[in-house]
């Protein structure tokens, strides 16, 4: 509920706390537009943050019904940009940020040819621990937690972040 009682397209929450209450696009900090010679290196803009059926954020990757039913980590590209890449359905590939990269498996889906959309919150169980191999296919190897920050909220960029996909046998 706002505190006028009605449907705000301004909101005079956000105003009353110093910030513009209208909604406002804003570049991401590292973007094809905003950040054009990182971009001739890591062509491809990455998202992660959908959702994973089977589990809970990082969860219940060691319950074994669930692993059958989604076994490995999963990037979506478009079949036109992995034909242009080489990428088959189903291989294993690296994406990768200036950050860092990870390992995840290629499927092919109608997603923006620009675009890939990584799998957060992997690790694997049956490696030893305590680490579980969190850092070969864990999206968080390649986002960024540095500064630009939003000034209302204090978070940092975890999408919108340039990358570049290549099969993992290269």
């Amino acid at each position: 509920m706002t505190q006028s009682g009605k449907v705000e397209l301004a909101s005079s929450y956000l105003e009353s706390l110093g910030y513009d209450p209208l909604p406002y696009y804003e570049e991401p900090p590292e973007s094809p537009y905003s950040a054009p010679e990182l971009a001739k290196e890591f062509p491809l803009v990455l998202t992660s943050g959908g959702r994973i059926q089977q589990f809970f954020c990082s969860e219940h990757r060691q319950i074994a019904s669930l692993r059958k039913q989604h076994p490995d980590p999963i990037v979506e590209i478009n079949p036109e940009t992995a034909a242009g890449l080489g990428i088959q359905e189903d291989d294993w590939v690296w994406i990768e940020t200036v950050r860092g990269k990870i390992q995840q498996k290629a499927r092919l889906t109608q997603i923006d040819p620009r675009v890939v959309n990584v799998q957060y919150g992997w690790w694997f169980p049956e490696e030893e621990g305590p680490e579980y191999g969190v850092w070969k296919s864990n999206a968080n190897v390649l986002t960024n937690i540095g500064p630009p920050h939003d000034p209302a909220l204090g978070t940092y960029q975890l999408r919108a972040l340039l990358c570049k996909v290549y099969r993992a046998d290269e």
